[in-house]
């Protein structure tokens, strides 16, 4: 039975969620943001900006980018290079792909479906629901969500040499017990709670609850919460099959070596990820995905409260993680909130205003390579932030026409690279 959207869903009694997630929303540091009661004029879309970024990311190494804009100015969609180096196929905005941690929020979507229905709580140990899995019974289901738990990141060791590690996982099946067990034998990074440290341990366990909980895959989870009633008609969690279906884009791997040739990885399990990054879909399915998120169709107002409520990442004060959520605070103001992907082969950004009126997901078909990563993030300055004026002739910058002015950060690392 599908179960449909929130404004239909049966929710436990209000003030009982409130409270449990009012617990331990996050450290005192945290911010939250809700939807201004006065909307200001947000500014039109630079799409000669986004082209740039694009075309960098190319310059940085990816056979081809593409993204697409949705807002009150209608969508709009920018593609540059090749979908698949072999047929010379140019990149296209209607095609599928793979969009790695972008996974995690679909996973968090529905975990955080799960507490408003009073089938587990934010704040209360791992171990209550999977019983003895993790050694410290002080990590918590918020922990995961956060990446809090101090779970080590197995893709680390996996991945030390980029090429050699993917190809030995590439058609291979693991049980959730055996990615948890890898993770397990390492040392953890932190104390619970103590710091933000990204595992793909955490998602994984975030799976393992879904399936407790539900009783079923997470494929079901996912179809029957989110791509059913959203209609994401591009967009499927696939494992342990190797292929993504119908018009697609081809990914390619930067291996370790510089000058070595790239290695097209569009095929694989991708079972060394599962639910920290195994979904598949298209920029149109993205935006609508991040959009409803934001708009609430997804979660009560208390839940995606919780979620949005975020601490920071690094030391910029422009990078947060909420539950399952990364927010980036751009050079204009703006606040988007959404989510980054690596998987090889493939980046990805999807992120949404939080009012969910304007969105842009974008893709570049490589990895290994944070370059062309962080090219591709500039797409989020020109979408939400517009064309930048034109600096002072005794400042003016030599940078080409069409270029950010600003110096972009390099790019959160989802895996381990490289280059």
């Amino acid at each position: 039975m599908t179960v449909p959207l929130l404004s239909h869903r049966r929710l436990p009694a209000r003030a009982a969620l409130i409270a449990a997630l009012a617990g331990a929303l996050a450290p005192a540091t945290s911010v939250s943001a809700t939807p201004a009661a006065i909307r200001p004029q947000a500014p039109a879309p630079d799409m000669a900006g986004v082209v740039a970024a694009l075309e960098s990311a190319m310059a940085n190494g990816a056979p081809g980018a593409m993204a697409r804009y949705a807002g009150p100015e209608g969508v709009r969609g920018r593609a540059v290079g090749v979908r698949d180096r072999e047929s010379g196929a140019a990149m296209d905005t209607r095609a599928r792909f793979r969009i790695g941690s972008v996974s995690k929020t679909f996973s968090s979507v529905v975990l955080l479906q799960l507490v408003e229905e009073g089938r587990l709580k934010l704040d209360a140990p791992v171990n209550t629901y999977l019983e003895e899995l993790l050694p410290d019974d002080r990590i918590t289901v918020r922990h995961l969500l956060t990446h809090r738990s101090g779970l080590a990141d197995y893709t680390n060791a996996m991945f030390e040499q980029t090429v050699p590690g993917f190809e030995a996982v590439r058609n291979r099946v693991f049980s959730y017990q055996e990615l948890v067990g890898l993770s397990l034998a390492e040392p953890r990074t932190t104390e619970p709670g103590a710091a933000y440290a990204y595992s793909n341990a955490n998602f994984v366990v975030v799976g393992m609850l879904i399936e407790k909980l539900t009783g079923r895959p997470v494929a079901d989870a996912y179809q029957r919460r989110i791509i059913k009633p959203l209609g994401l008609h591009d967009t499927a969690y696939v494992h342990p099959d190797t292929r993504i279906k119908g018009t697609h884009v081809r990914g390619y791997l930067h291996p370790d070596e510089a000058g070595a040739p790239l290695v097209d990885s569009t095929e694989q399990t991708v079972s060394w990820a599962q639910s920290a990054g195994a979904v598949i879909s298209s920029p149109a399915d993205l935006n609508t995905f991040t959009s409803a998120l934001m708009r609430g169709r997804l979660l009560a107002p208390e839940v995606l409260e919780a979620m949005t409520t975020v601490t920071p990442t690094d030391g910029t004060n422009t990078r947060f993680y909420g539950l399952g959520l990364r927010r980036y605070d751009l050079s204009c103001g703006t606040q988007v909130y959404g989510h980054t992907g690596t998987v090889q082969g493939f980046y990805t950004y999807a992120f949404s205003t939080r009012d969910g009126r304007r969105s842009l997901s974008a893709l570049a078909n490589t990895s290994n390579h944070g370059a062309a990563n962080t090219a591709l993030g500039n797409t989020l300055e020109a979408a939400f932030c517009g064309k930048r004026p034109a600096p002072a002739p005794a400042a003016r910058s030599t940078a080409p026409s069409g270029t950010a002015a600003h110096l972009p950060l390099p790019a959160e690392r989802d895996l381990p690279e490289r280059h």
